[in-house]
């Protein structure tokens, strides 16, 4: 991993779309070369079944910095079970003062399916890169300035299921 750089103007790159990363097994399940194939037929995970958290790095921020969501979706269910994962499942929103400040689902327009199999205790994880550039809600187009010095939540949402607000801070 590399540490981000603030942009220097307001052309910056347009923040890049989420990578999975290989999630941390949980040393107390099983390891997947000792698991069997999923089921045919594995039923949808419902969202009781699933947790979904965020967190933020670098917080605190600076003022025209980039920030980077790492999204996590893991099965708390007792069997296996299936989610969408895909670009049409996800979204990350940021906000400030309870206003959207930015959504996912402004830059990203394909709206693809990626259903995956869970396993007990499984976990996927994703990372979401934001510029703070990016401050205009419903559209992806970088901002003249960048989102101000503050405290921002950010929430992370997979097809109905959502973290719960992580605090982060931008300062000067």
């Amino acid at each position: 991993m590399s540490n981000a750089t603030a942009p220097t103007s307001a052309a910056a790159e347009p923040s890049a779309p989420p990578q999975i990363v290989p999630a941390t097994p949980d040393p107390t399940s099983t390891p997947a070369a000792e698991r069997s194939a999923p089921p045919a037929n594995v039923a949808p995970c419902t969202d009781d079944q699933i947790a979904v958290t965020v967190t933020t790095s670098p917080s605190p921020g600076v003022v025209g910095g980039t920030f980077t969501f790492n999204i996590s979706i893991a099965s708390k269910s007792a069997d296996w079970c299936s989610r969408d994962l895909g670009p049409g499942a996800q979204e990350v929103q940021v906000l400030h003062d309870g206003n959207l400040l930015f959504s996912s689902d402004d830059c990203d327009t394909k709206k693809t399916t990626d259903v995956r199999a869970f396993a007990a205790g499984d976990a996927v994880r994703y990372r979401f890169v934001w510029s703070s550039y990016r401050t205009t809600p419903h559209t992806c187009n970088p901002a003249a300035t960048p989102a101000a010095a503050g405290t921002y939540q950010v929430m992370a949402r997979v097809g109905t299921k959502t973290s719960g607000p992580v605090d982060f801070t931008i300062n000067r």
